[in-house]
């Protein structure tokens, strides 16, 4: 619980799911870090920052954290990376101005 509220996972279906990871990805300028990670990738001290931010947002929304950022582990929480692997092609993305994306 966070301020009295328990958070729930954006992983689980919902009809605003796609437009809440939209916008947490998009604030936090988190959208390239991600995809890297779900790529595969290695991820520097600086893809970190993006990622804590995306999680900040996610509380503060009420969501459960999105990214695991322990010590020197970084990844995507659990359940969450076939449901950004959709998300990513999904319309919703898409649809997106990419000018809304906050740039560190």
């Amino acid at each position: 619980m966070a301020g009295g509220k328990c958070l729930r996972s954006i992983w689980e279906p919902d009809i605003l799911r796609d437009f809440e990871l939209r916008v947490i990805l998009q604030m936090s300028g988190s959208e390239d870090v991600t995809t890297r990670l779900l790529a595969g990738e290695r991820m520097s001290l600086a893809d970190r920052s993006p990622l804590d931010l995306a999680n900040y947002i996610a509380r503060q929304k009420g969501f459960m954290p999105l990214f695991v950022l322990s010590g020197s582990e970084v990844g995507i929480a659990d359940g969450g990376e076939e449901v950004l692997r959709r998300f990513f092609r999904s319309e919703v993305w898409a649809g997106r101005n990419p000018k809304q994306t906050r740039r560190a």
